[in-house]
């Protein structure tokens, strides 16, 4: 009798630490076997699995020299338990009824969604293009909530907001936001390194306000044009040199040559003058960026001037920029935002932004488009 059990407790306690010696890989496996990941084809700083109560989710942000994961839970309203969570995790209900959002840049998922009834506070700092937003805004149901170091808190509090839509890239100014303990959620979209990867996006936000299916739709149709306008470039023989930007302060920011504007370019069929492996922009003194594109065929800008701003007005700013081939050919182009809501829009809208660049720098391989965002920059 003994020495049949007794090779069952082996076999038992064998499997038992076969699971617990392991048990980093078998705990996640478990854990998303019988779970969905929402399947993401270019973002790579949010995740999500889905399970029968809602999502869990991470947003992976770059701070300073290390990566920070925010992890929170969406849970379906009719899913709520009492079931405690961790002191590091935040369980919120959707969809969300009431949401906050700090930028413009956010609100961008929400106008291309076309919902934005939950929206019941923005940030102060800028004019808005979107109709509806700003009847929003005018009649009060949208209340404007100040800006980073100077929020109302006293107003944000009486908005009773489910979540409030952040952005980690800003220093400080939070502190007291988490004080009111409402749940703050990092929106790292523009951390993406490339248009498609900021574009989906899309459906993170779909996530808070039940429009999940609508998301994927228009995501997938975006990326579909966007993809087909980059094939149209692939075979073009001569691909213009361009550069972007100008003087601030006395200082030139820079895109690097891994960024995301340079990948919008080489997507164009354009080369980018500047060949390093930065993702974000870099200070430079004007003489650098003198010596590297004197003689560029192009030049981007995309800046916040008066209304009407020109040729005549730029050089008035910086005689040396009369120098540039680019601007002695007519060359610069630019998206003023000042009268082009492109902050509000050009997140969900790659594939625009990327014809605007095919008409300027390759205007034979969609000859009937009419630029949205960028033009020449006018004479007068």
């Amino acid at each position: 009798m003994m020495r049949r059990f007794f090779p069952l407790i082996w076999i038992t306690l064998a499997a038992t630490v076969l699971m617990f010696t392991s048990c980093g890989g078998v705990k996640t496996k478990n854990q998303y076997a019988s779970q969905d990941s929402l399947a993401l084809s270019y973002a790579n700083n949010f995740k999500v699995v889905k399970d029968a109560r809602g999502y869990d989710c991470h947003v992976v942000t770059q701070k300073k020299d290390k990566k920070v994961d925010d992890h929170f839970r969406l849970t379906f309203r009719d899913s709520i338990s009492d079931v405690s969570m961790s002191s590091s995790e935040m369980e919120i209900p959707i969809p969300c009824k009431r949401i906050i959002c700090l930028s413009s840049t956010q609100l961008t998922y929400f106008f291309a969604l076309d919902y934005i009834d939950p929206i019941v506070g923005t940030n102060s700092s800028r004019r808005l293009f979107h109709k509806g937003m700003t009847q929003r805004i005018n009649s009060g149901k949208v209340k404007r909530v100040g800006k980073q170091g100077n929020f109302n808190l006293e107003l944000i509090a009486s908005l009773q907001p489910d979540v409030i839509f952040v952005s980690p890239f800003k220093r400080g100014g939070y502190a007291s936001l988490k004080q009111l303990g409402i749940p703050l959620i990092p929106m790292a979209a523009y951390s993406e390194e490339t248009p498609l990867g900021r574009a989906e996006w899309v459906k993170f936000i779909s996530l808070f306000i039940g429009k999940e299916k609508e998301a994927t739709v228009q995501f997938d149709q975006i990326a579909k044009e966007y993809n087909r306008l980059t094939q149209l470039t692939k075979e073009v023989k001569e691909r213009p040199t361009v550069f972007s930007g100008k003087l601030r302060s006395g200082i030139w920011y820079v895109p690097g040559g891994n960024s995301f504007y340079a990948h919008y370019f080489r997507d164009a069929g354009a080369e980018y003058v500047f060949k390093d492996q930065y993702t974000g922009a870099r200070p430079l003194d004007f003489e650098t960026v003198y010596a590297k594109c004197l003689d560029a065929d192009y030049w981007r800008l995309l800046l916040p001037e008066p209304v009407g701003y020109n040729r005549q007005m730029l050089i008035k700013e910086d005689e040396r920029y009369g120098d540039f081939d680019a601007f002695n050919r007519d060359h610069v182009f630019m998206c003023n935002i000042r009268s082009k809501p492109f902050y509000e829009e050009n997140a969900m809208k790659p594939h625009i932004v990327l014809s605007d660049y095919i008409h300027i720098f390759h205007p034979e391989l969609i000859p009937e488009y009419k630029p949205y965002f960028y033009e020449p920059l006018p004479n007068e």
